[in-house]
């Protein structure tokens, strides 16, 4: 079971930035990112990342964000009713560029062993890198549909709970 957070609070600073400096296995279907500031009523600030092309609040609106391993997955504007999935909207790339790195690394071991005459390892390892690229998109796809559709759950029971107590909490 995934663990869910959520911060809910008045959004004090938006900034969008475009061109994101990505390291060399981080691909973003969005071209912007924007660093939010959350705000509770008891005063702590929360700032959050997000790689992602919508945002429907902006600065005075109170929001409520919902988190998974401290990375923004949905935001609910409580001012307009108006939400958010980033998971959804904006999802991760099924293919990225290190897969390709590792893809190329099991051919070459491959073809080495083939040149060494271990020709029944070469054929499994040959197998394993023929099959390493469907069985990983496929994982990547499945993980990405089914956390959007946790995503929406816990939009809804978040925004139940938010009413009156502004802090982290814990999602089930």
């Amino acid at each position: 079971m995934r663990t869910f957070h959520w911060v809910s609070g008045e959004l004090t600073e938006v900034q969008r930035f475009i061109n994101v400096p990505m390291r060399w296995c981080e691909q973003y279907p969005a071209r912007e990112r924007r660093e939010l500031w959350i705000r509770s009523t008891c005063g702590m600030e929360v700032k959050l990342v997000v790689h992602a092309r919508v945002m429907p609040a902006r600065r005075g609106h109170q929001v409520l964000a919902v988190l998974h391993r401290k990375q923004l997955v949905g935001l609910r504007n409580l001012s307009t009713g108006a939400q958010v999935n980033f998971v959804r909207s904006d999802p991760p790339l099924p293919w990225r560029r290190c897969d390709g790195v590792a893809l190329a690394a099991q051919l070459s071991v491959a073809a080495g062993l083939a040149l060494a005459d271990l020709h029944l390892v070469a054929l499994a390892g040959l197998a394993t890198a023929v099959l390493y690229v469907p069985i990983l998109v496929g994982a990547r796809l499945i993980t990405r549909t089914l956390m959007a559709r946790a995503v929406e759950s816990v939009l809804d029971t978040a925004a139940q709970q938010a009413a009156g107590r502004p802090a982290i909490r814990r999602v089930k």
